[in-house]
């Protein structure tokens, strides 16, 4: 058989560590240990204060391998500074994110590619399952619940994807076969679906506007880059478990400990959440023509609907209603009314 007429892919791994000295060598290594080995990683140490950068330098020298490069910030950035600086030191047309506290499991980018790969759905974006542990790695739950895997038909309309037997023969290093569910969720498909930023793999051309777009938000670059580059061409999610997500009590979205059920966000990254909200209106309606092109004419307005009703005060932005449809502004005015209306009436009696 004459050999494939094309290259496998290279990715392009941004571990991100900001004060994770106890944890980054575990996450380095873990990349080391991939089965697939067309990758190149840069860790971007955001000016971390507890020696984290000469660790990793120091862990670096004694690995020896030019796939690892090290990138120091004087200054620090956030979260979103970080995956900038990472993404930007890679031509790949592939990227994925791994927090320095996090671990990937060997099949990781395999799994990942042989997904976007598949002969049915190509997609911007994919997240797997991950395992939580605890900060010594012990098993808290064998899955992220928030994961919009199949897990009963309530779980909205997915697309199963078959990963393609074709691309497996011509080139054996990526023909893995999973058997767990992937599904595809169209650019329709509202609200987070995905687990945390160490499970997700982008497409670059999709991640690309989204990381160079001016986001006031500095963390909860997950949420923004997931959701933004979803909008491109949708999202796979993967039902494997492929990593390990740690929960050590100083993470930046949580720091309850894990009771099970959905992973409870802290009240600070809650508050923040409006600041998330506001960041993705500002990306949707700069980037309404080209979403629109793709998408069709009243895709805009749809997302920006839902947007607005999950998070209340966005009904009223300047900036929404004019994508809102003539009916739903009328519907939006007249509650706006009688919210007035009420309190009007509760302060005249209130005082009487």
């Amino acid at each position: 058989m004459q050999p494939p007429g094309f290259e496998l892919p290279r990715v392009g791994v941004v571990i991100t560590c900001h004060n994770y000295r106890d944890y980054v060598e575990d996450a380095i290594r873990s990349v080391l240990a991939q089965t697939y080995q067309k990758w190149h990683c840069v860790i971007v140490d955001d000016a971390s204060t507890d020696g984290s950068a000469d660790h990793i330098r120091r862990l670096l020298e004694a690995i020896d391998d030019p796939r690892f490069s090290l990138l120091a910030r004087s200054q620090n950035g956030g979260q979103l500074e970080s995956f900038r600086d990472g993404f930007a030191a890679s031509d790949s047309p592939f990227v994925a994110f791994l927090d320095a506290d996090d671990i990937w499991l060997p099949n990781f980018l395999v799994a990942h590619l042989a997904a976007h790969l598949n002969a049915t759905r190509p997609a911007s974006l994919s997240s797997s399952d991950v395992f939580l542990v605890d900060r010594d790695r012990s098993l808290l739950a064998g899955t992220y619940i928030q994961l919009r895997k199949p897990r009963s038909s309530l779980d909205g309309p997915g697309v199963g994807i078959i990963p393609g037997k074709q691309l497996g023969a011509m080139a054996p290093e990526i023909g893995y076969a999973s058997d767990h569910p992937i599904t595809y969720f169209k650019p329709g498909a509202y609200g987070w679906m995905w687990a945390p930023t160490s499970s997700m793999v982008f497409r670059r051309a999709a991640l690309e506007p989204v990381l160079a777009f001016p986001f006031k938000a500095r963390i909860g670059t997950d949420y923004l880059a997931a959701t933004c580059a979803h909008l491109a061409a949708g999202s796979l999610l993967l039902s494997e478990c492929l990593g390990l997500y740690r929960l050590h009590g100083a993470n930046a979205s949580t720091n309850i400990a894990y009771t099970g059920g959905n992973v409870q966000q802290s009240l600070a990254y809650r508050a923040h959440e409006m600041v998330m909200a506001n960041d993705i209106v500002d990306y949707v309606v700069a980037s309404a023509e080209q979403l629109a092109a793709a998408n069709g004419r009243g895709f805009v307005p749809g997302f920006l609907s839902q947007h607005a009703k999950r998070f209340g005060s966005l009904g009223d932005d300047p900036r929404v209603m004019p994508f809102l449809g003539r009916r739903s502004r009328l519907r939006r005015l007249r509650k706006r009314f009688a919210k007035r209306l009420v309190w009007a009436l509760r302060r005249l009696f209130g005082k009487a």
